[in-house]
């Protein structure tokens, strides 16, 4: 998605589907959204329709706080918006449709009240479901989900993995601190950076019911080749990696060797 940092932007997303088992793009299709007032950051699909939210909501003059989310059709036409607070890190959208979202400090200390527990779970119509009351959230650095939909966050300051169904959590100790990004690949184990000053480098740790194995240095490949990776993008299993050269390469990672 093409984002301007200034409000009053044209909104440009970029829609592929990826056959991950060839690992190619196989279709893409130009969304625009058109003009709107609101800086977004964030887009998800629910359903059909797209979530466009902003990592931030200033406090109006009338005592309410910007709605910093909307669901908006494939045209652009907002059918709804709503507040999901300020300081606003990360945001996934399950296939039931609940939106998370984590926060960085500015919104679990700010003067907004929605994301001082570190991390919600909201409805498609902006309603809180869950939200975090066991741990002592300071900064949610990382999320994701596994294959079954389970939530995984990291968060500052205890450095801490959770795996959670919402019903009972797994506590996990992966020993780095700082990592930014991390995926479950579909043979149980963790990719992760490496955390503050290492963020260019990635580790595997097996993942052993209720503990890791040991953590190992894994270098990232595409055809034989070591990626020069400028970036990469987790969701689930599936992983976007952007070399140094801006080439792109979709991967469902099964398992690491």
């Amino acid at each position: 998605m093409f984002v301007d940092t200034q409000a009053n932007t044209r909104y440009i997303a970029v829609h592929g589907i990826v056959d991950w088992i060839n690992e190619e793009l196989v279709y893409d299709e130009c969304l625009d959204f058109g003009v709107h007032e609101m800086n977004y950051h964030h887009i998800q699909p629910v359903g059909e329709n797209i979530l466009l939210l902003g990592a931030r909501s200033r406090l109006q003059k009338n005592g309410m706080y910007e709605k910093n989310a909307c669901i908006v059709n494939r045209q652009g036409e907002i059918l709804r918006a709503f507040c999901l607070g300020d300081g606003i890190e990360n945001c996934i959208v399950t296939k039931d449709e609940r939106i998370i979202t984590s926060y960085f400090d500015e919104g679990v200390f700010g003067d907004a009240p929605f994301g001082n527990k570190g991390l919600v779970v909201w409805d498609c119509m902006g309603h809180r479901i869950w939200e975090n009351k066991k741990y002592g959230i300071m900064d949610c650095y990382a999320i994701n989900v596994d294959e079954y939909e389970n939530l995984w966050f990291y968060y500052y300051t205890e450095f801490d993995l959770v795996q959670t169904d919402f019903k009972r959590d797994i506590v996990y100790h992966p020993e780095i601190k700082g990592m930014t990004k991390f995926l479950i690949t579909k043979g149980r184990q963790l990719l992760c950076d490496g955390g503050y000053n290492n963020y260019g480098e990635f580790y595997k740790m097996d993942i052993l019911y209720d503990r890791l194995g040991d953590r190992e240095s894994v270098n990232l490949e595409h055809n034989g080749k070591i990626l020069l990776l400028k970036d990469a993008f987790f969701r689930s299993s599936k992983a976007i990696f952007v070399d140094n050269r801006e080439n792109i390469y979709f991967k469902d990672i099964m398992y690491i060797n």
